[in-house]
């Protein structure tokens, strides 16, 4: 499968409360309405938790502020998504989603890419979690000169075993980095609807709720965020990157 990111900054005319509630209340169901002609096989909004916690994930890094969440969509493959695109049925719902969008979304200051997910580790069993499950959602820009391939090579095959080594010790239950995949569809997206500059990836790490302890030695915790920051300066631009928690809503899930 695929799947489309979008990272939404909320219009300054909207006021925080309403962009939340009309999202997931009203766009939501409309995306859910139109699920059949755009092909999606699921949906789901993360939206930001105001907690402290922020502010500590981005402070330790220097990285941008947080965005108020993301929106992600599923699709077969990315010749189901082209299809979608190109048949009229699913042009006029792209139409009407877009027309909605900009109602609530600050599009210019927005973003837009395909991604591939890569699966790390998974101590759920396959299950959905429940309401107060908290997400870190960690949106990745690759470090200034390096390749998007070497990023990319360096999160998987170096960062996610040692994010891995920590899991247990920091609570975590589920990892999934998700690779930025079709460059040229991602500019495209940019260009046609004035969008920011497409990210890298993004990594998701879930938690069973948020401040969950984890299991074993109590040092293991303590040295697993210094650890993994150093780490992530050997791929990341942190300036150009964001670090927050969220909440998901799974709209609808055909898979």
């Amino acid at each position: 499968m695929i799947k489309l990111v979008y990272v939404l900054q909320r219009r300054d005319d909207v006021p925080e409360k309403d962009f939340h509630d009309y999202w997931l209340r009203s766009h939501g169901p409309r995306v859910k309405g139109h699920a059949k002609a755009i092909r999606a096989k699921r949906y789901v909004q993360s939206h930001i938790i105001d907690t402290p916690g922020n502010e500590g994930l981005r402070a330790v890094r220097g990285m941008l502020p947080p965005a108020p969440g993301i929106t992600e969509v599923w699709w077969d493959s990315l010749e189901d998504f082209q299809a979608a695109g190109a048949d009229p049925a699913g042009q006029d719902a792209f139409a009407d989603l877009g027309q909605d969008e900009a109602t609530f979304i600050d599009i210019p200051r927005s973003q837009i890419f395909l991604t591939r997910e890569h699966p790390i580790f998974d101590f759920t069993g396959g299950r959905k979690l429940g309401p107060e499950a908290a997400k870190v959602t960690y949106l990745l820009a690759r470090k200034d000169g390096m390749s998007q391939e070497a990023c990319h090579e360096t999160w998987l095959a170096d960062h996610g075993p040692l994010v891995a080594s920590f899991a247990r010790a920091s609570g975590m239950c589920r990892y999934v980095q998700s690779h930025t995949i079709a460059a040229e569809i991602n500019a495209g997206f940019a260009a046609a609807r004035g969008l920011t500059e497409p990210l890298d990836g993004i990594t998701e790490v879930w938690f069973p709720r948020l401040g969950a302890q984890g299991r074993g030695d109590p040092a293991d915790a303590q040295r697993a965020g210094p650890a993994l920051v150093e780490d992530e300066r050997r791929f990341v631009e942190m300036g150009k990157s964001r670090c927050f928690f969220t909440s998901e809503h799974e709209i609808f899930d055909e898979r």
